[in-house]
């Protein structure tokens, strides 16, 4: 079983639908860290401040800014009980600077995948990064810099084309070597889109972090 942690709440299909044709014959389970909270709930999650907001998406169909720090302890929580469940990895479907989560199986990040292959795609580090608030932007910056980037940073949401349009056309003028989806909400599409109006390459931490869990969930051999 594979499982899933969002930041938000379930159900979210789209994301069974992103992994599913990397995941081969196995079970993918999804929770979300705010499942089981109310909207007055999660608004005084918002309002208990931080200066690193994540963009969540809830089972209503609306979205909230909740801060990493209160959203740690609630994905570590959720990542025990899909490992007590029987999966043999944990995917945090954010690609915030979630810290290292404790967990009995291994926990995939993609705020640590996605740099990680960055680096080895560059000659130099000079990248452009979506992120999906703005209130993200200097959060993104700094952790990008700590991984040793020299990051222009820009910000659209997931499924607002003007966002995308404006992040675009923003990125076109950076001297810049590649560009990161830095969302899991940030779909093919806008890769394809990001790279038409910025001229540059584009991944998208969604796309790679489902092809790492993939490889991840392959049936393993017996040693004879």
């Amino acid at each position: 079983m594979l499982g899933i942690v969002t930041i938000g709440q379930t159900p979210r299909p789209e994301i069974e639908g992103v992994c599913r044709p990397y995941a081969g014959a196995a079970a993918i389970r999804i929770v979300g860290a705010l499942d089981g909270l109310t909207r007055e709930q999660v608004r005084r999650l918002e309002d208990s401040g931080g200066a690193y907001p994540l963009l969540v998406r809830l089972a209503d169909g609306g979205t909230a800014e909740v801060p990493l720090r209160v959203l740690v302890p609630r994905v570590t929580a959720r990542a025990a009980g899909l490992a007590e469940t029987g999966a043999q990895l944990v995917v945090i479907w954010c690609a915030g600077d979630f810290p290292e989560i404790a967990c009995p199986v291994p926990v995939l990040r993609p705020g640590r995948l996605v740099p990680a292959c960055a680096v080895e795609m560059m000659r130099t580090r000079t990248i452009g990064v979506v992120t999906p608030v703005p209130g993200q932007v200097e959060a993104a910056r700094a952790k990008w810099q700590a991984d040793g980037f020299a990051a222009t940073v820009t910000w659209a949401a997931p499924g607002d084309a003007d966002g995308l349009a404006r992040a675009g056309r923003e990125l076109s003028g950076a001297a810049i070597e590649l560009v990161v989806l830095d969302c899991m909400g940030h779909g093919e599409g806008a890769r394809r889109e990001i790279a038409r109006l910025s001229g540059h390459p584009v991944i998208s931490a969604q796309s790679l972090t489902a092809r790492v869990a993939g490889a991840l969930m392959s049936p393993r051999t017996p040693a004879a």
